[in-house]
């Protein structure tokens, strides 16, 4: 390898190669200094806005918090509903429908909540544990490249900050916000799983273009990025595939560049490794009904390439500049494929063959950075009177904004409201509790509120909960459930329909009108209530 960066360094710093290598070798062991730790308590508190505001919500209110922990709660339920399931087999199943479904899932920080949960841990609890993990994997993942890419411990610093921080004002549902993929601070409420996947991938990009520019001397060495890769991909299948492209363009563009093959061991077995739960994630999207229904239904065409864009339109006017520059490790190699290798998997995952494009673009703020600083480097900045300050301001400028907006549309989107099943009500709280504890086997009716909490709260199929999982016709499943409870149907056209479907249970809500104890009545076995909830056990 040393062969092939000769052919992009000048022979100054060619010759310079091995002490700085070892210079820089000791520079990662170092230990975060009193700036990058500011960074990690900044990082870290932040994290935990949200739960702070739902455990002062839950006493000022006096409701009870179902432990969810960001603005959409369906996925958070969704999470805690595989770790209900892995508790009892390690595999998980679809949990958002009445009808039993295969336990075929397998997700890595999912087993090991599940053996939490299986051994006491609430499962609410045993999610949670993630955010520490997540918020310190980044922050680790961030630095170091950030390290390994940028000399000079204030271009590190900065780059740092806005990896972590970094946010933009775009265009969300014909209004002005943040998009939350592309900013970090959100992905730590309730989305741990991906901002995990993120750090694994950025070390592993790190540790193959370490083994890339030190000759690969250490060859147990050369599973270490299949192997980080395998995890981002089991966590978030988009950050294992980008890590794939990214690492193939990276290699061909080297190869474009001398003409010579490349070392072929290295890339084979991160490519092989990595590709392993792709495979499986496909096989999963093609045999089981539900996640082939899944897949349909998470296209988020609303966030086009503009939008995204516009959300990042800050280091995109500067990062082309860094391309002037020829680059002089494989890193920085990386660093100039990862946007173009962003947009194929964009584009692989609006097709058919994948979905949720928008999630290709989490992590693209940190190689976007590098090179805006890189960028703003070859700038005469420098001869400008107080250039630190304008520094300073600039990057004050693409984060407390969208920080401060994103804080206080969490303070909005995580009130207790009518709907919002991050509170329920004592009563509501009961009567999942009895559902946990009966030994009756069976599927539980609900409004589509409860229904969302229902799988994570009980272990059991709910009959709708979930636009992804409760297919197909979620949208109909939804509406005619809250006729039920809102008693807009006839007393035998309810009774039709809730025997029709197959339920052993109907969960009412606090905020179901009339008497549904008449409705139900001539199907019903036993009635138990709960304040203002009652259980339904049907004949």
């Amino acid at each position: 390898m040393r062969a092939e960066i000769e052919a992009v360094r000048p022979r100054r710093e060619v010759a310079l190669a091995g002490p700085a290598l070892r210079s820089r070798s000791r520079r990662r062991r170092s230990r975060p200094d009193w700036f990058e730790l500011l960074v990690l308590g900044a990082f870290a508190a932040a994290s935990m806005w949200v739960v702070a505001l739902d455990l002062h919500r839950a006493s000022v209110h006096g409701l009870v918090w179902t432990g969810t922990d960001g603005f959409y709660i369906v996925d958070q339920m969704q999470y805690l509903a595989w770790i209900r399931e892995a508790a009892k087999h390690v595999l998980a199943s679809n949990l958002f429908v009445l009808h039993p479904t295969a336990a075929d899932y397998f997700q890595p920080a999912v087993a090991i909540s599940g053996g939490l949960t299986a051994l006491g841990v609430p499962a609410w609890l045993s999610l949670l544990l993630w955010k520490p993990v997540a918020v310190l994997a980044a922050f680790y993942g961030v630095r170091a490249y950030a390290r390994d890419s940028l000399d000079g411990i204030w271009a590190r610093r900065v780059a740092l900050v806005l990896g972590l921080f970094f946010g933009s004002i775009t265009i969300l549902y014909g209004s002005a916000g943040v998009l939350g993929d592309l900013f970090p601070t959100f992905l730590t409420w309730g989305y741990t799983f991906g901002l995990l996947a993120i750090a694994l991938m950025l070390f592993a990009l790190v540790v193959y273009s370490r083994l890339r520019d030190c000759g690969e001397r250490a060859r147990w060495m050369r599973w270490t990025p299949g192997l980080l890769g395998t995890f981002a991909a089991l966590l978030h299948p988009w950050q294992g595939e980008l890590l794939i492209v990214i690492l193939i363009a990276a290699e061909l563009t080297l190869w474009w560049m001398r003409r010579r093959r490349p070392p072929l061991a290295l890339p084979a077995i991160t490519v092989i490794v990595t590709g392993l739960p792709l495979l499986y994630y496909e096989i999963l999207g093609r045999a089981d009904p539900s996640w082939k229904l899944a897949r349909v239904a998470s296209k988020h065409s609303t966030f086009s390439l503009p939008v995204i864009a516009l959300a990042v339109l800050p280091l995109l006017l500067a990062a082309p500049l860094a391309y002037r520059e020829r680059p002089r490790s494989f890193l920085a190699l990386v660093t100039r494929v990862w946007p173009a290798a962003a947009l194929v998997i964009y584009a692989l995952s609006a097709s058919s063959v994948s979905a949720t494009p928008l999630h290709a673009f989490e992590g693209i703020t940190m190689p976007l950075s590098i090179l805006a600083i890189q960028g703003l480097r070859r700038l005469p900045f420098r001869r400008l009177p107080a250039w630190p300050a304008l520094a300073a301001a600039a990057v004050l400028a693409v984060t407390v904004p969208a920080m401060v907006t994103e804080l206080a549309a969490a303070r909005a989107g995580v009130a207790p409201a009518a709907g919002n099943a991050n509170f329920i009500t004592h009563g509501e709280h009961a009567a999942l509790g009895y559902l946990n504890d009966d030994r009756q086997p069976g599927g539980v009716l609900s409004r589509f509120y409860l229904g969302t909490v229902v799988p994570a709260e009980t272990g059991r199929h709910t009959f709708v909960g979930d636009c992804l999982w409760s297919e197909p016709d979620c949208p109909a499943r939804a509406q005619i459930t809250q006729m039920v409870f809102d008693q807009e149907l006839p007393p035998s056209a309810a009774r039709w329909f809730v025997e029709r479907i197959g339920a052993r249970f109907v969960l009412a809500d606090c905020s179901s009108r009339g008497d549904m104890a008449a409705v139900l009545a001539p199907i019903t076995a036993s009635v138990h209530r709960f304040g203002c909830a009652a259980v339904y056990t049907l004949r």
